[in-house]
């Protein structure tokens, strides 16, 4: 038997009785549909079932922190206990459903395996299979320690000191680490968006000025995925999924494109396996047609776009006192695109002597050549499947319709091409995602009813601007460097590459000191013996509720509490029908723990002597107005940053949220038709000159400095002011010609990044949960000899990887898929943590140069029994 100490109440329950609890639980969640909502009803009706007469049985209702979904959820505490979580219909992004890890966040506070006490290694090796050797000390010990090195390093230069954080900015919220860096003077705070869909974000922001959208399902008449899992594991998964079910039944048409038949494939009308890497082509392939075909709004890249800006023989816009020039078809003549004119989308030119073509000309000349029948061959989709999707995708826009919706006229483009990771993992993904955008842009479905959704349009309008190609960089990941130029997410994986060698990478100092809040950078990127390498050259303090690998590799561990226990101002998604605030508040204290992340830096900012700094850096970043001199807690801050929303805490602690009804100006006035509409006005980057003018600025400053680790030679295809062929044509492809096969990485359901790994009732949820495998199309399996369930390994040219084969008709012939979340190495997880491969060993780091992102989806392998 084992004593469960929570809130206080000592519970007798053996191992076996807690995982058949939690088995109970999840089989609870089993009968409903793949993702349920549990009524209050049916949460009474539970409560009735304790075996005693309970003194406390309360819902309490907060925000769950499982995955990046941040569901609401009320947790059911019984006499001081967690008994169970369930959705809080309240919440408009959930409305009440919550998938397996959600139900199983009770374990993340009852891990038998958490930290409690803070830990000092005392085996200066660092490494896989190396024994930290730890030794607890007390947190007055740690403090000290941790004190007198940030000390040092404050008053000699802050910059040596990192902070780095994964899931943690969901947690505390990265306003607080940024505002405690920024005290501290040090402008390393690196968080992990380039392990995740960073090239989307950075598309978005290089051709409309901010990121983020969601499309209007509710209208929507043809939906394109490329290469999303909503089903499974997306920023929007809890809307989206339910959002998709609903409205394939209304009849809208459903397609999904990826190598994988994944559980989003599988819900679809048709799914198109393409070979990994090539989506681009199969894109521009689709603009070819959309094109020859007449199935474009003109109107829509006149009035909205840069399409109509002349181009000059040199690839920029011809200009006239530092302003673009269209053609005016009114005078003709060129002129700014200001005032009663009448611009010309095609053709060419002559200006002041000098030949021109408009920016619209330029796209369809260069991609003349890829037809579908080309696009056929690099992509393995047949030439006429390519023809018969833009045929379906053009008539399904509508060309030229409206919709008058509570009495105003709106342009109708019923179709949506959507991505997550699928686009964003490779070395071209900018540009990926730019060709996407580049066909919705030729339709003129953006901000349209059942088009995309863009969210805060021309926010970030410097954004759109040339990069200025910083050099010597500033931060340790490069960021807005010219290795990374348009790099605005941080570049987490490039953290360890610079610590093993600062000078390579131009950097003027040599870090110090890096704190980690619950991330595990060595697990979750590629190439993980460079990660390794790098972490351990540095004096290195983690924040986590467990000994990850990155904790694993730490001189000072501090436990944190879990996300139910602790006071957080939660993130939340808007959808396009309500955004909404929201909190989390402790519903327990397991193990009487007595700091989390947000009283760690509130501490050390005291002990450092830039308290009243941190409290200012808060103000700023939250407009909140905390008074100097003294610390609070975190309870103190989330009520003033409620009341700074207009909202008062009380109301959040009894709902957990509040949620504001977005109206029809929100969704489709106050974007694109607001920011970019008509003459005189900001346009939309059909044409990203500003990636052509930062190569320039890239080739101008590696030639100034001497720089060698930067390949000059194909910056035209790097930083293409349009999509190109070439970008289906990653590093890797060109160059593994030993290894016969493409692998590809995914996310599954049950499980969040390395998080849940020791969860194990989400190890249980399905014959295939508890360990990873390879999905081998059975064909290519039966060539090579290899059977259902035998060992197999997997190399490429940065090593292998021993696991279990799995065969299957659901993917490419020439493509392998493995889920990364197994395969954790650290010295102090449980062996069932351990089971299958972590594929992030043998994939190689081709990152995206214009954004940082990892290139998860770009390596050839090969495959053989073991």
């Amino acid at each position: 038997m084992g004593i469960l100490i929570a809130g206080g109440v000592k519970m007798a329950i053996s191992r076996r009785e807690f995982l058949k609890g939690s088995a109970g639980l999840t089989a609870l969640a089993a009968m409903g549909d793949l993702f349920f909502s549990i009524s209050d009803v049916v949460a009474k009706e539970s409560m009735s079932k304790i075996p005693y007469a309970p003194k406390e049985d309360v819902l309490i209702p907060s925000t769950d922190t499982m995955c990046v979904n941040f569901c609401g959820i009320r947790v059911r505490r019984v006499n001081g206990v967690i008994r169970a979580i369930y959705g809080n219909p309240e919440n408009p992004q959930s409305a009440g459903h919550l998938c397996p890890k959600g139900i199983s966040g009770l374990f993340d506070t009852y891990n038998p395996y958490r930290l409690k006490k803070p830990l000092k290694r005392t085996n200066p090796k660092k490494g896989p299979g190396e024994d930290p050797k730890w030794v607890e000390i007390s947190y007055e010990e740690a403090f000290d320690e941790i004190t007198k090195r940030l000390k040092k390093i404050m008053a000699e230069n802050p910059a040596k000191f990192i902070w780095q954080h994964g899931h943690g900015k969901y947690l505390i919220g990265d306003q607080f680490p940024k505002a405690f860096c920024k005290a501290f003077g040090t402008p390393n705070v690196v968080h992990r968006t380039t392990v995740c869909e960073a090239s989307r974000h950075v598309s978005d922001e290089i051709t409309w000025g901010n990121h983020a959208f969601l499309p209007d399902v509710d209208n929507c008449n043809y939906f394109l995925n490329m290469g999303a899992n909503p089903m499974e594991a997306e920023q929007w998964a809890r809307w989206l999924d339910r959002k998709i079910i609903e409205n394939i039944e209304r009849g809208m048409k459903y397609v999904v494109v990826e190598p994988r038949l994944s559980n989003t494939a599988a819900k679809a009308h048709e799914w198109i396996p393409i070979r990994p890497a090539t989506d681009a082509v199969f894109l521009l392939a689709m603009a070819n047609e959309l094109i020859k075909n007449a199935q474009i709004d003109e109107k829509f890249l006149i009035t909205y776009t840069n399409a109509p800006m002349l181009v000059g023989e040199d690839g920029k816009f011809v200009r006239k006192d530092g302003r673009p020039l269209i053609w005016n078809n009114k005078t003709n003549s060129a002129r700014p695109y200001e005032g009663d004119l009448e611009p010309a989308l095609s053709g060419s030119y002559t200006v002041d002597g000098k030949a021109c073509r408009t920016a619209f000309e330029v796209f369809k000349e260069s991609i003349k050549d890829v037809t579908p029948e080309y696009a056929s061959e690099v992509t393995g989709v047949p030439a006429e499947t390519i023809k018969r999707i833009a045929k379906e995708f053009g008539e399904h826009a509508l060309i030229g319709a409206t919709v008058v919706k509570e009495g105003k006229v709106l342009r109708h483009r019923p179709v949506v091409i959507h991505t997550f990771r699928g686009l964003s993992a490779h070395e071209y993904g900018v540009q990926n995602n730019r060709a996407r955008q580049i066909v919705m842009m030729l339709v003129g479905a953006f901000d349209a009813v059942g088009g995309m959704h863009l969210h805060d349009v021309y926010k970030n309008p410097k954004s759109m601007e040339p990069s200025k190609c910083e050099y010597p960089p500033k931060r340790v990941d490069l960021q807005e460097s010219v290795y990374f130029p348009h790099g605005t997410h941080n570049v987490a994986q490039q953290v360890a590459p610079t610590l093993a060698d600062p000078k390579v990478h131009g950097l003027q100092y040599e870090p110090e000191f890096m704190m980690s809040y619950a991330t595990n950078r060595p697990f979750s990127t590629s190439d993980v013996k460079k990660q390794i390498e790098g972490y351990q050259k540095i004096y290195s303090v983690t924040i986590d509720t467990i000994l990850t690998e990155l904790a694993d590799m730490s001189d000072i561990v501090l436990p944190d509490k879990a996300y139910l226990e602790s006071w957080h101002w939660s993130d939340t998604r808007w959808n396009l029908e309500a955004k909404h605030m929201a909190i989390r508040q402790p519903i327990v204290n397991a193990y009487n723990l007595r700091y989390d992340a947000f009283d760690i830096l509130m501490e050390l900012a005291e002990r450092l002597g830039i308290l009243d700094k941190y409290i200012e850096e808060i103000n700023k970043a939250w407009k909140i107005k905390l008074s100097p001199n003294r610390k609070y807690s975190s309870e103190e801050v989330v009520a003033e940053i409620a009341k700074g929303n207009g909202t008062d805490i009380e109301y959040l602690k009894k709902h957990g949220l509040k949620a504001k009804k977005l109206h029809l100006e929100d969704i489709y006035l106050k974007g694109i038709e607001a920011k970019f509409k008509g003459p005189g006005n900001p346009k939309m980057n059909f044409y990203a000159e500003n990636l052509l003018i930062t190569a320039d600025k890239v080739k101008e400053t590696v030639n100034k400095y001497g720089i060698k680790n930067i390949r000059t030679d194909n910056l035209d295809v790097v930083y293409s002011p349009l999509p190109r062929k070439e970008h289906a044509f990653p590093t890797p492809h060109m160059e593994a010609n030993d290894y016969d096969l493409y692998l590809i990485t995914y996310k599954r359901m049950y499980f969040n990044q390395s998080d849940n790994a020791m969860v194990p009732v989400l190890r249980e949820i399905a014959h295939d949960a508890d360990e990873n495998f390879v999905a081998i199309n059975t064909d290519t399996a039966n060539k090579k000899g290899i059977k259902d369930g035998e060992y197999v390994y997997v190399e490429s040219r940065a090593g292998k990887i021993k696991i279990k084969a799995k065969l299957t008709e659901g993917i490419r012939p020439d493509t392998l898929a493995i889920s990364y979340h197994y395969g954790h190495w650290s010295n102090s997880m449980p062996a069932y943590a351990k089971k299958g491969a972590n594929p992030n060993w043998i994939l190689e780091l081709y990152p995206d140069r214009i954004s940082g992102m990892n290139s998860f989806n770009d390596t050839k392998v090969k495959v053989y029994k073991a």
